[in-house]
């Protein structure tokens, strides 16, 4: 048996291709293994080695066969599995790459392979030798109707339809299997948008071998033109036909478009109550000049409880619980109660950050028009971070308008109270005690509110356009932001926000391609907040913005910082009591804010190799700055004031779970502050005695910082 598959191997190598090998072939038997595959392409190629990849049925058992091996036994570590060399699957390959060049429009393509044997590893190296030749051009396109001559539409139609020929007609380069079922589907739904229920195209292809051209003829069959007569709902138990039917871009009355109605359906697999919806039109609904839209609708139980859990470097554990009453009084409005806790726990930063929140909502979808959707509740949250400890309790509430995915403009509105227990400067102490400490001074009597008024109108959009929302590998969004304090006295400071964040998916292939992030934002204070601003610190001023200043750094932000910390910083004032006099001290810092923000990120997702396709590794730029440029809320402190651009650079891994994406990145500062380098504990010290930072020692391993993520933030 082991002569007659030795003999089978030399025959059909020796018929595909010359073999090189650094082992004699006679040694490759049944358990001999596919150690590589690669794609050698002479004089250029065009369609990617990926898409080719999954053409072929041999596979390679990858790199890093040593780490698998030992930690193979984890689920998210790929196995080497299985990967055996057969001669006549690699004969098959050969045929199935050369059938799939063919329908991409390669006439001429030829194929070969390389074959080299490895006998102390008993593993083949695989390579296909591929050169692509001319492709196949498109010379012209013709749209003909049933009776040989132009298709037959009404007149009010002629002139798109000539536009659409014009597109058409005019395209050219390469044209393979696909383009020529693009070009018919393309027809199609053309006809199928303008009233054409059953409308169909065909395309036909007439190839000139010689000249390596293809003429291409369109039989376009319009069929009846119809409007919607009736719209037939079907499988609805809690919700009345009419609250699906109003959700629909398109009526009784209207011409028939597939478009329309599959807008309208994606709308309403996005209420909770809907768990699948389905259109379609019978063929024996059809009269001379009408059609009946069947809705198809299945509903997801009423109520609904869920839990989701995470865990951020900085914000440790967290976790969400809501319950959803998805048909609160009838219809498909809904009713949600979540509470999140972001505990602290097993964070990797000092602070932790904690974070606690209980939030009732009630979300109407249908606010007179389908395109208009109100939400708004009341809620009440505990946070103990960076920026202070408080209290909250307060009311939000939205008015959404939105055309499509990602295309809207709301109208939110927040009314709430904050208890301040501590600024996170000075452990309770007001800035009239701590800001002496720091060597800042304060010209007497400066307090700060222990109570935060804030009653806001924002004006949010978002525009743009992704491939998919889940995992986006191509597309853009842009998410202006405009906010502005409502008059009277329901606000302890006044202000103008303008913000602006942006986001691009560009991929270089399958799994390689590029994220980029930027984000500007400004704050225009007014009316009280400007009208102490010229007797007292401006530090104080500054703190009284302190719950919507700006602020970067951190796991979701810019990489290589802490939790905003990033920018304008100060050593956390603690007091310790030895039993005659405080002694102060600090054990990390807290963010003043700014201002202004400007920040920055370029990412690189590259795949891991010998992985599976839920593992990636990245690398990354990251960088920001935090500022303040109204001169009077500067704090003119020097060094202190870290209002430069500061930049890191890092890389990370990540893997898609069923519970999220697990990241895990460190982060390097490539410029960073005085402060950043520096132990907030030497620095009050210094600044306690009025010497210069330059005279506290710096720890250059401060320069790097872990970021760790695993689920859902909340």
């Amino acid at each position: 048996m082991r002569i007659e598959w030795a003999a089978v191997l030399a025959l059909l190598l020796a018929w595909g291709a010359p073999v090189q090998a650094q082992d004699a072939l006679s040694g490759v038997g049944e358990r001999t293994q596919v150690g590589s595959i690669e794609f050698r392409f002479e004089e250029g190629h065009t369609l990617a080695e990926e898409e080719l990849r999954r053409r072929i049925a041999l596979t390679e058992r990858g790199g890093l066969i040593g780490i698998r091996r030992i930690f193979g036994f984890l689920p998210f570590v790929g196995p080497i599995g299985d990967h055996p060399f057969d001669p006549l699957e690699l004969q098959r390959d050969v045929v199935r790459l050369r059938n799939h060049f063919w329908r991409a429009g390669f006439l001429d393509v030829k194929v070969a392979y390389d074959v080299r044997y490895d006998a102390e590893s008993d593993l083949v190296a695989v390579a296909f030798v591929i050169r692509e030749g001319p492709p196949l051009l498109l010379s012209s396109v013709t749209f003909l109707g049933s009776d040989s001559g132009p298709p037959r539409l009404p007149a009010e139609l002629e002139r798109d339809w000539a536009g659409f020929v014009g597109e058409e007609t005019g395209q050219s380069g390469r044209f393979g299997e696909q383009e020529r079922l693009a070009l018919a589907d393309r027809t199609t739904r053309w006809l199928r948008n303008r009233g054409y229920p059953f409308g169909a195209a065909e395309a036909g292809v007439l190839v000139d071998t010689a000249a390596n051209r293809a003429g291409v003829t369109v039989r376009v069959r319009p069929g009846l033109r119809a409007r919607i007569r009736e719209i037939l709902v079907t499988g609805n138990e809690t919700v009345p036909a009419g609250h699906f039917t109003r959700q629909l871009p398109i009526g009784v009355g209207d011409w028939y478009s597939a478009a329309d109605l599959e807008r309208g359906r994606a709308q309403l697999v996005q209420l909770d109550i809907v768990r699948l919806a389905l259109l379609s039109v019978p063929r024996e609904s059809a009269d001379d000049s009408s059609i009946v839209v069947q809705l198809r609708v299945t509903e997801n139980p009423p109520r609904l409880l869920t839990s989701e859990a995470g865990f951020t470097s900085d914000g440790g554990l967290s976790a969400r619980t809501q319950w959803v009453n998805r048909s609160f009084l009838g219809g498909v409005r809904t009713l949600t109660v979540a509470a999140a806790a972001q505990t602290g726990a097993l964070a990797l930063e000092s602070p932790a950050q904690r974070r606690y929140r209980l939030a009732v909502t009630l979300f109407q979808p249908y606010a007179g028009d389908r395109r208009l959707s109100a939400a708004g509740g009341p809620f009440i949250e505990y946070r103990d971070d960076v920026r202070d400890r408080s209290w909250a309790v307060g009311l939000e509430g939205a008015l959404v308008y939105a055309t499509g995915p990602l295309k809207s403009v709301s109208l939110g509105y927040n009314l709430s109270r904050r208890r301040i227990f501590d600024y996170g400067f000075g452990d309770e102490l007001d800035p009239i005690e701590y800001l002496p400490l720091l060597g800042l001074g304060s010209e007497g009597g400066d307090t700060l509110a222990t109570a935060i008024r804030r009653s806001t109108l924002t004006l949010d959009a978002s525009y743009g356009q992704l491939d998919e929302f889940a995992n986006p590998r191509r597309g853009y969004v842009l998410r202006p932001r405009i906010s502005v304090t409502t008059p009277g006295a329901l606000n302890s400071s006044e202000y103008l926000l303008l913000d602006l964040g942006a986001t691009a998916f560009l991929p270089l292939n399958d799994r390689i391609g590029f994220t980029l992030r930027a984000g500007a934002g400004r704050i225009l204070p007014f009316g009280s907040s400007v009208a102490a601003v010229e007797s007292e610190s401006p530090f104080v001023s500054l703190l009284r913005l302190r719950d919507v200043t700006f602020t970067a750094g951190g796991t979701r932000d810019v990489r290589g910082w802490g939790s905003q910390l990033l920018g304008p910083k100060l050593p956390e004032v603690r007091v310790e009591s030895d039993g005659t006099a405080g002694l102060t001290f600090a054990e990390r810092y807290a963010p003043v804010g700014g201002l202004a923000r400007l920040v920055g990120s370029v990412e690189l997702q590259l795949p891991l190799p010998g992985f599976s396709d839920a593992w990636q590794t990245f690398l990354f730029v990251d960088g920001g700055r935090v500022w303040t440029p109204d001169r009077r809320f500067a704090l003119n402190a020097g060094e202190l004031d870290q209002d430069d651009f500061y930049s890191a650079a890092g890389a990370g891994l990540g893997y898609e779970t069923v519970v999220g994406a697990l990241t895990f990145a460190v982060g390097y500062k490539l410029n960073p502050s005085a402060l950043d380098l520096r132990r907030p504990e030497d620095v009050l010290q210094a600044l306690t005695e009025g010497r210069p930072l330059s005279s506290v020692p710096t720890d250059n391993g401060r320069r790097l910082h872990l970021h760790f993520a695993i689920g859902a933030t909340f």
